[in-house]
């Protein structure tokens, strides 16, 4: 027999069954928000983007190219020890150079990457080492 436990939804108090934070109608409304908060992040960040770089990966060439890159590498992660899930491509020579422009749409300057290493890749949070 499985006991079922029941608790209160966080914003209106009504009984759910665990493991739910929110009720149903509720559920609606926080992903909405989050949905609208993510609309506004990507706009906010598409807005300090150059123009240039924001058109090149909206283009159907770059699709195309990212998708195929993604489906020969199986969705996996290329990044040396690592086989997880891929979302991204990374350009291995950055866009921003001269150098990588010209290789924008080449697929050997691409690599398959999951979240982690393409983070990791760009620098992005990252812990600081503490200089004393």
């Amino acid at each position: 027999m499985v006991d079922i436990i029941l608790k209160m939804c966080r914003k209106c108090k009504k009984i759910i069954v665990h493991p739910a934070t929110y009720c149903e109608d509720c559920q609606k409304i926080i992903d909405q928000r989050k949905e609208e908060l993510q609309k506004a992040r990507d706009r906010k960040y598409n807005d300090k983007r150059d123009p240039k770089y924001k058109t090149f990966y909206n283009s159907k060439e770059w699709y195309l190219l990212k998708e195929k890159k993604l489906q020969d590498e199986q969705y996996r992660c290329e990044f040396p020890g690592c086989r997880k899930m891929a979302v991204d491509v990374h350009h291995k020579k950055f866009i921003q150079t001269p150098e990588g422009w010209e290789l924008r749409l080449d697929y050997n300057n691409l690599e398959a990457l999951c979240i982690e290493h393409h983070n990791f890749r760009h620098n992005r949070f990252q812990k600081r080492k503490k200089v004393n």
